[in-house]
Order: structure tokens, then sequence, then C-alpha cells
């Protein structure tokens, strides 16, 4: 038997060698330091970072965290909320909602924003598992873009996207079988990028897709995933008996017709009913604003600071009811 295997041992090392040779792998490095691994978040940013992508002590791109606040809300979201082309984070909507909390009250107001690039909203519900008795908010708003919908499945390997993220090893999340060989061997690794590549089309994943129906699959399938999530996190906010409010980031493509391409949006305006969550769709408030698509966007999925800013007054009339300050909304 043993020398039976050696011809088969052989193929295997002589391919795996070809394969290393012929498509080796990059050297691992963080993007610009301003992230780093993490167990189970895969990633987060890291902190007490200077400069232009400064993090506070809480590894986040945020003021400096203020404990002692009367009224906290913690703020999960992506490289929206994170402020992805802004050139500091006073620009953002969520340092303009804290101040605009605390204008219209007497309390001192801070809004955790926890904003990471590239997060989805397993990533936020396992940031809220490990940080919400820590920061003891009052509200919890999740910040939700539309690629949350369809952006792992291009660059998480747990999901059949890229090995790497940001510069970390996406890699390091798969536990198992899969996991070791995934990490290990570049054979199987290109077998198995070969056989997802063939089961799902790479082009599925737009987010433009998600406005066309019917949808692929490909796109039910990941909006059953992230609606999953998504009960996932209303009900861990009811049982702690949290406000949850949902904010709901458009695309810039979608300005173009704000009617005919809000499916997403709907999908989620349906969650919300069922659950009982307060969402702030964001497209017809942008599409109602005067500003032109270009004025409210730096890129097709982040908001310029004048975008910011119009989120801002849009959300913070359901903010100041979600944490007890309604008859400041109305003086």
């Amino acid at each position: 038997m043993i020398f039976a295997l050696l011809p088969l041992l052989a193929a295997v090392v002589t391919a795996e060698t070809a394969a290393r040779l012929l498509a080796p792998e990059a050297p691992y490095a963080t993007s610009s330091g301003f992230v780093e691994p993490d167990d189970e978040l895969i990633w987060r940013l890291a902190p007490h970072r200077r400069g232009f992508l400064a993090t506070n002590e809480l590894g986040l791109r945020d003021t400096a965290y203020r404990a002692d606040a009367e009224l906290k809300v913690l703020l999960l979201g992506d490289s929206v909320a994170w402020g992805d082309g802004l050139r500091e984070v006073r620009e953002g909507f969520p340092y303009r909602l804290e101040r605009a909390l605390e204008a219209m009250s007497d309390k001192t107001v801070e809004i955790v924003n926890a904003g990471v690039p590239g997060y989805s909203t397993f990533q936020q519900n396992a940031y809220l598992a490990r940080n919400l008795a820590r920061l003891s908010p009052a509200v919890v708003v999740l910040q939700f873009c539309l690629n949350d919908v369809t952006e792992r499945y291009t660059a998480l390997a747990e999901y059949g996207g890229g090995d790497f993220f940001l510069g970390v090893d996406t890699r390091t999340a798969l536990r198992g079988l899969r996991g070791t060989l995934l990490r290990n061997s570049y054979v199987a690794r290109s077998l198995l990028r070969l056989a997802q590549n063939r089961g799902r089309g790479r082009e599925a994943y737009r987010v433009r897709n998600l406005t066309r129906s019917p949808l692929a699959p490909e796109l039910v399938d990941a909006w059953a995933t992230a609606l999953a999530e998504l009960d996932r996190w209303a009900a861990a906010l009811r049982a702690e008996n949290l406000p949850a409010l949902l904010v709901v980031a458009p695309f810039r493509f979608q300005l173009d017709d704000p009617q005919g391409l809000r499916q997403p949006q709907d999908v989620l305006l349906e969650w919300s009913r069922r659950n009982g969550v307060e969402v702030v769709d964001l497209l017809p408030v942008f599409a109602a604003s005067g500003h032109t698509p270009q004025g409210l966007f730096h890129d097709d999925t982040h908001f310029s600071a004048l975008g910011h800013a119009v989120a801002a007054r849009a959300i913070l009339s359901p903010l100041a009811r979600a944490g007890g300050l309604a008859q400041a909304v109305t003086r």
C-alpha cells in the first residue's frame, strides 16, 4: 500500500509546489496599519492610531470617548458611518447627531461611532455582544448599507470570497478541514475556488442586481442570511429592553430613479414592520433634498460632507425620540 501511494503523494507534492511557484501569495500586510486581525470580528480598527485615520481609546474613528455621558448611543455601521472620503470625523453624521442632540437638551450625549469599513451584520452583531455591557447605551442604531447583503460573498473567504480584505487574512475565520485546506494548500484553494466560481456567478453580487426582479437565487439566499442576522440584532435589543433604530443608506445610482430602484429598501421596510423596529430610509430624503447625486455622494457608496449633513437632519428626530428627548425635538 505504501509503494502504491507513493506516485499519488509525489503528484500532490509536485502540484502543490507548482502552484506555489506559479501563483505566490502576496505577503501579509494590513492596510496602512489602520486595521488589525481579530479572531471573532476578522478585523477591527487598531486603537490609538494618529493621523488622517486616527482612532480613539475604543479603537474607533471617533472623538475621545466620554464614559460619563448622560445619554449614550451605540452606532453600528460600515464605511458609511466610518466616514470614507471625509477629511475628519466631525463632518460625519454620527458626530453631527451627537452635537445636535446635546444642543437640544440639557444632557451630555455620547454617540459611539462603531462604524468599521467592510463590516456586515454578522460582525456588527458580534461587536454588539462583545461591547453592550461595557458601553451601556440607551439606544442602538444600525446603519445598513445595501452591500451588507452582497459584499461578504466577494470579500470574505468564509462566504466564497477573497482570502484577504483590507490586508487581513479572512481565512482565519474558517474552522475545520475547509479552513485548514484554504490556509495551507494552494492546490486545494484553487480547486475550491474553481468549484465556487462554477456554482456562483460573481456578477450576481453587484448591488444593482438587488434592485431588479426577480432576484437571482444567489441574492435570495444572501437576503435570507442578512435578514436572519437583523433578526438576531433586534432580538438581542428586545432582550435588553433597548430601543433600536435602523438607518438604510442608499447607493448613488438609486437617485436616478428613486421609485423604480428602491426594491432593497422595501425589503428592509417590510422587515422593520414585522419586527417593530423604527427605520430611517435615506433614499427619499436624499431624493427630496434638492441636491444632485454628485453633491450628496463622493462615490457610488459613500456620502459627501453634504450628504452626511442631510442624513443627520433626517435621523435626528427619530433618534431623539428613541433616546427620550422627544420633548426637546418639539421645542
